[in-house]
């Protein structure tokens, strides 16, 4: 079982922390945007489990939880960063010219 939700978090923490340019040479707005629509799949990928659950598709409460779960984390890590985007945003603008 893999894991590839961390891979998204990596890369919006360093694009956070890190220079304009990211490793891969994008900027920080397309850097929350792929984070975004990683958050996105992982909603849609935990709905989807939920429905096959509630249906009888699947049995498998453990994966359906850990979908669940996963969305939600990468959903409060993407929060967690948008504010502190507006923190910093609003720091510069009580800085005095």
């Amino acid at each position: 079982m893999s894991v590839y939700a961390i891979s998204g978090i990596t890369q919006v923490a360093a694009a956070v922390e890190g220079p304009a340019a990211g490793p891969k040479g994008q900027s920080f707005l397309d850097s929350m945007r792929e984070a975004v629509e990683k958050v996105n799949e992982l909603q849609q990928a935990s709905g989807a489990e939920v429905r096959r659950l509630i249906t009888g598709e699947t049995e498998d409460l453990h994966k359906t939880l850990l979908a669940v779960q996963r969305a939600e984390l990468a959903f409060e890590l993407m929060m967690e960063v948008r504010n502190k985007v507006v923190q910093a945003y609003q720091e510069i603008m009580r800085i005095q010219v």
